[in-house]
């Protein structure tokens, strides 16, 4: 019996002790080891994340490559792993350690911040409407009553819910969902991002923006909580701050995105 007491005694001071090696296992050294980073991206976002002759390209996609050229000093191919992943998915796949890291125009937000970590944010942008261009619609507020797409897992439903509570909401899986319930007439207009608009816009034609944005959103880079992350976190900080002092960031900008202009304000997360 007493032999007995002993073992479970030592099975579970072994157990204990392998789940905290894990729990205080450092991403970014796991990271270097396995020789590449593992990057949530969207897939169906131009310009931030869309496929382009079979690969993931976009501004999400350069983000992630310096971020690569960052962590190993070197260059950026044979170390990154993009996998795609929709807007609902993003924040389910990092905590599930699907990835090591969202760069999926992830917008900073408080109820975000409770159950995922941020980077410092590399992009502002802002969340409009986009109607057809004969559309006589002209605010939000004009869309009561009326059918507006959004995207589910994007600020957008709460947006559209607060500045225009008798909205008909008809949430789409993806941007390219969204756009064709507008192009079919299913709705009257799509809310999201401005700088995702944009790239729809630019693949067709007859339609417009309006000129008001109803929010400010910073894009960041999402990582899981804890004190495992902290100094990938750090990491990440450096290499975005180093690209807004060295411009690099504004002609990742200019390349993707040349009618919009950023002013970014460094901020702590």
């Amino acid at each position: 019996m007493k032999k007995l007491s002993i073992f479970i005694l030592f099975c579970i001071f072994f157990l204990t002790g392998c789940t905290q090696e894990k729990k205080n296992e450092n991403l970014l050294e796991k990271i270097k080891l396995r020789d590449k980073i593992i990057v949530g991206i969207k897939s169906d976002s131009k310009p931030f994340g869309y496929i382009n002759n079979n690969e993931i390209s976009g501004f999400d996609a350069d983000i992630a490559k310096n971020i690569a050229q960052g962590i190993f000093a070197s260059d950026f191919k044979g170390h990154i792993e993009f996998v795609p992943l929709k807007a609902q998915e993003r924040i389910i796949a990092l905590n599930a350690g699907r990835v090591d890291m969202i760069i999926a125009t992830l917008s900073i937000n408080e109820r975000r911040k409770e159950i995922i970590d941020f980077s410092i944010p590399y992009f502002i942008a802002g969340q409009a409407l986009m109607v057809p261009y004969t559309s006589r619609i002209k605010s939000i507020e004009q869309l009561n009553n009326k059918p507006v797409a959004v995207v589910l897992g994007t600020t957008g439903e709460r947006t559209v819910r607060l500045l225009a509570p008798n909205v008909i909401s008809i949430g789409a899986t993806s941007y390219k969902d969204a756009f064709d319930l507008l192009k079919n007439g299913s709705v009257e207009a799509i809310l999201a991002d401005d700088s995702l608009l944009y790239g729809i816009m630019s693949d067709n034609k007859g339609y417009k923006i309006l000129p008001q944005r109803y929010t400010k959103e910073f894009y960041a880079i999402g990582l899981r909580q804890g004190e495992e992350n902290a100094s990938l976190k750090r990491q990440l900080n450096a290499i975005i701050k180093d690209l807004q002092e060295t411009g690099k960031l504004n002609r990742i900008k200019e390349k993707w995105i040349p009618s919009i202009k950023i002013s970014m304000t460094p901020a702590a997360v």
